[in-house]
């Protein structure tokens, strides 16, 4: 299965599988991570960056749309 890094193109390698239950199935899931760690870490500050990006876009759809709400009942 072709699944390279995102970043620099190498073939990624499993890093860490676990089993979690989903309904009655369970389902094995794997981590894939580069082979370069360099690489990988970078990766990693790449998505903690994004997953608080994300988070706080949310947060600020959340706020406007209670202060447009304040305002219609307002008027």
């Amino acid at each position: 299965m072709d699944n390279p890094c995102i970043r620099c193109g190498k073939q990624r390698i499993d890093g860490k599988s676990w089993q979690e239950k989903s309904g009655i199935s369970i389902v094995t899931r794997t981590k894939t991570i580069c082979p370069d760690s360099g690489c990988q870490k970078i990766l990693d500050r790449m998505i903690a960056d994004r997953i608080v990006k994300n988070a706080l876009m949310l947060k600020n759809k959340a706020e406007a749309k209670l202060a447009r709400e304040k305002l219609l009942a307002v008027s």
